[in-house]
């Protein structure tokens, strides 16, 4: 069946007008928006999303809100909005560990701050922020290669004689990575071998290596804290940064016996002495180095190792002899050497009465070990300090307990361990060869001290053939040193420091003839000087580029004002604005800095550093502020008036130097009368009493 089609209208005569179909379309297009106000959803009617207030809103008479950002759809809201929340919620679990696992001091604070209405996210903040230099964190301030102030490039006369330490694989490894070619932190899962990361991360990144510290009671050692993270902490610290150059007990029967409670190897008295020490080295503390502080942790720490030695002392043991050296050694880089002597004189006392320095046959193993360890130690040790500071030496003779051969030292002495961040594996810092070579290079030092020091600074000038002796003594010590501790291999701070001391022994030893003109044909003391100079310039200045300042080590800071002071006498004598004189005023930049970060943890860096900064020219000084934070004097001058107890000389290599006899607190008592006069002259003092700076400023206002 068909079926006819419609019969089609004819077309009207007035069809309608493009404008009128174009405006037609137009309207039946609707533009989608992100996301409806709130008023317009409750409604459900078509939302315009005007801001901040939609159309129909506006038409209607009603308030008009959104929940969303412009762009953004309330999916996309809700997603934000839960990750607020998480965040939220994770910093108050930060927050509660913060509170349970934090020293008293800070941890009243917090609550202070939480007191007073601040939101737990910010205190987090706060606190995390003032952790990122803290040595052993998880997420370390991680740099591959610092950068010098002033000056970026290596000073051109370093390359004037021939420098091992500009060919060493550190120093190559630290000139491929710059600011502008970073090093990631993820390409360091393609390093294959886990020992050349030593030199391509600073030392401060590394974790201690040892399970049996991480489940230690620490607290139970030590009536200060009973704060067990935060000690567990102060003990890596101090095995990480202080032990490798200045060991005082064999760390692995200390630790065992502190395991189990036995008090032959370890004692309250050594666990507080160290805790003392490590304390200057916990950056999550800013006051650390203000040592007098009673609310100090630090300050009690040492405090609660005096009370215990003065009961302790009566009966001489092995571990009241360490933790007094210990004291000692602590009490020094506070700036009260003068009255601490006392302890290694005790320490030293006991080690005679105990036998330490001669074995007997019928010894342990054991002891053995700990009391070859321990006299070493204590040998090595005044040896160092005496040297420094132009006495004679305490101990004449070196122990008569036999160093081993090196393939028998690690397992002897002991080992340490460390991680670096991504590491697989841990690697060693080859402490035992690192024992092993200082005695042998303290003994060298000890016999050059009492040559040069029969009574306490009373200088006696050797001959130059002595002199020539133990230089070929030192070079053939030098040459010998095993691999890992060779100027080609060295990268942590403790086998650097063993080159430093090294060169400033040489510069020591020949300066003297220096002054007085002597020539050998064998050797030029003047080129040994200048040779030794420039290694040890090199070495500070590798030191910093992998490393920095700013982790503790008590030890930079008798290098860095040694450097400073003889680059800003060196400067007097060069044309100003010469390449060689704004090569000198880097150096002298890089040692105040360092001097600077290193008042972080010591006071008495704090007080060279102003004795440096006071000892420049104006130009220089401010020059200083560009690159370090220098505070005004705010009462800090009579701090280090009442505190200062120190006869270090400062900024001189020898007693044949002018300003041999030139000490800290000498300074201090200068500083203190020159600020009583400070719009007026000089004060003119008697030199041979008060220790005058190099090129004294006459009316600036010292921080």
């Amino acid at each position: 069946m068909s079926h006819p089609l419609r019969t089609l209208l004819p077309n009207s005569p007035n069809p309608p007008r493009a404008e009128t179909l174009s405006q037609t379309q137009h309207r039946a297009k609707r533009v989608a928006t992100p996301a409806a106000c709130e008023a317009c959803r409750k409604r459900k009617s078509k939302c315009t999303a005007e801001r901040p207030r939609c159309f129909v809103c506006v038409e209607r008479q009603t308030p008009c809100e959104y929940t969303t950002l412009p762009t953004e759809t309330h999916l996309r809201a809700q997603k934000r909005k839960l990750t607020d929340l998480e965040i939220k919620c994770q910093a108050y679990e930060d927050l509660f560990g913060i509170l349970r696992s934090r020293p008293d001091e800070e941890t009243f604070q917090i609550l202070q701050r939480l007191r007073t209405g601040e939101d737990g996210l910010t205190i987090v903040k706060a606190v995390q922020d003032g952790d990122l230099l803290l040595q052993l964190a998880l997420k370390p301030d991680l740099r591959f290669r610092y950068e010098f102030p002033y000056i970026r490039e290596m000073p051109d006369h370093l390359n004037q004689y021939p420098n091992p330490y500009l060919k060493s694989t550190l120093y190559e490894k630290t000139g491929i990575h710059t600011p502008k070619s970073p090093m990631c932190l993820e390409s360091l899962r393609d390093v294959v071998e886990e020992y050349d990361k030593i030199y391509l991360m600073p030392y401060h990144t590394v974790e201690l290596v040892d399970p049996r510290i991480s489940s230690m009671s620490v607290s139970s050692w030590t009536i200060v804290s009973a704060d067990n993270p935060m000690l567990r902490v102060l003990l890596q610290i101090y095995f990480v940064f202080e032990y490798p150059f200045h060991p005082f007990f064999h760390k692995d029967l200390f630790i065992e016996d502190m395991l189990v409670g036995s008090r032959r190897f370890c004692s309250p008295l050594l666990v507080n002495a160290i805790l003392g020490a490590a304390w200057h080295g916990y950056s999550r503390m800013k006051n650390r180095a203000d040592y007098w502080l009673p609310d100090n942790l630090g300050y009690r720490f040492l405090a609660e190792a005096r009370r215990l030695f003065d009961l302790d002392q009566a009966t001489p043991s092995i571990t009241t002899a360490q933790a007094a050296a210990i004291i000692n050694l602590t009490c020094n880089f506070n700036g009260i050497d003068d009255i601490s002597w006392f302890y290694t004189y005790k320490s030293l006392e006991m080690a005679q009465t105990l036998s330490l320095f001669s074995p007997s046959p019928d010894e342990t193993q054991e002891w053995r070990i700990a009391a070859g360890t321990t006299a070493w130690c204590l040998f090595n040790w005044q040896a160092l300090a005496t040297f420094h500071t132009f006495q004679p030496p305490v101990i004449k003779d070196p122990p008569t307990r036999p160093l081993l051969e090196i393939e028998d030292v690690s397992a002897y002495f002991g080992e340490i361990w460390v991680k670096y961040p991504l590491s697989r594996e841990p690697v060693r810092i080859y402490n035992g060869l690192l024992f092993r070579a200082i005695c042998q290079f303290r003994v060298i030092m000890n016999e050059i001290t009492i040559q040069s020091f029969m009574r306490p600074r009373s200088f006696h000038r050797m001959s130059l053939g002595a002199a020539i002796d133990f230089r070929a003594r030192l070079l053939a010590w030098y040459e010998d040193l095993p691999e890992p501790l060779q100027a080609r291999n060295a990268a942590i701070p403790a086998h650097l420091k063993l080159h430093i001391h090294y060169h400033i022994l040489l510069i020591s030893l020949f300066e003297p003839f220096v002054q007085m003109g002597y020539i050998h044909g064998e050797a030029n003391p003047s080129t040994i000087v200048d040779q030794a100079k420039v290694c040890f310039e090199t070495l500070i200045r590798v030191y910093y580029l992998r490393h920095g300042f700013e982790s503790l080590d008590s030890t930079l800071i008798q290098f860095l004002h040694l450097l400073g002071f003889s680059a800003l006498r060196d400067s007097s004598s060069v044309e100003k604005g010469s390449a060689k004189h704004e090569a000198l005023r880097s150096t002298l930049m890089l040692c105040a800095k360092g001097l600077r970060d290193q008042g972080q943890n010591y006071y008495v860096s704090e007080a060279i550093f102003r004795l440096l900064k006071h000892s420049m020219s104006i130009e220089d000084a401010l020059l200083l502020k560009e690159f370090t934070e220098i505070e005004g004097s705010d009462g800090r001058l009579d701090h280090m008036a009442r505190e200062i107890r120190s006869r270090w000389p400062i900024g001189t290599f020898s007693m044949a130097d002018e300003h041999g006899d030139r000490t800290l607190e000498q300074f201090i008592r200068w500083w203190e009368q020159q600020e009583k006069v400070q719009n007026g002259p000089v004060v003119e003092l008697d030199e041979t009493n008060i220790m005058l700076p190099p090129s004294p400023r006459r009316s600036l206002t010292h921080g």
